[in-house]
């Protein structure tokens, strides 16, 4: 990751549910400069195996998530980024989020636990159409400890996300 003591680039990313919407809708509430990455257009795309670029499926089933990822555009992310001039605090995930947290100058994982996550599908308050069903939300599930390690040892730093969002804003503002 790089060190930018100026204007700081800061990537929060977890799993689907894992609450990146309510943190980030807290620390816009607070005066924070907060981009959802699924809103930069141009930055996020769904690709098949063969490397075509489709559209997301509502109903997508485990078969066609198997075969489809959801990546951000290395090159369109580092020029984007070098156009942002105060701190800005970059919400979201993709395939390959992993492979870009060094256009960052810190990273941080929402950790969110299997019991917490089942209660957040329970009570399903996203807009977003990842996870909408229960075939979805079971891809979530058996993802969930395989990436959290990938995250570790990437170096991400761990924010446990059944915290308030303002005990998450101060980890990450500080």
């Amino acid at each position: 990751m790089t060190k930018n003591k100026d204007a700081q680039k800061i990537l929060i990313t977890g799993i689907p549910y894992s609450g990146k919407s309510y943190v980030s809708a807290f620390l816009k509430k607070n005066g924070e400069n907060v981009v959802d990455a699924d809103s930069i257009k141009g930055l996020g795309k769904w690709f098949d195996k063969s490397g075509n670029i489709v559209d997301f499926q509502a109903d997508a089933t485990k078969e066609w998530l198997d075969s489809h990822d959801f990546l951000w555009d290395e090159n369109f992310l580092r020029s984007w980024l070098e156009e942002q001039k105060p701190t800005i605090y970059i919400f979201g995930l993709a395939t390959n989020v992993l492979k870009l947290v060094d256009l960052f100058d810190k990273a941080y994982y929402l950790d969110v636990s299997p019991e917490v996550l089942k209660q957040r599908f329970v009570e399903n308050k996203r807009a977003n159409p990842m996870g909408q069903t229960e075939e979805q939300q079971a891809a979530i599930m058996n993802d969930l400890s395989g990436f959290a390690q990938k995250v570790k040892d990437k170096g991400l730093i761990f924010v446990q996300a059944d915290q308030s969002p303002e005990d998450i804003y101060k980890i990450v503002s500080g």
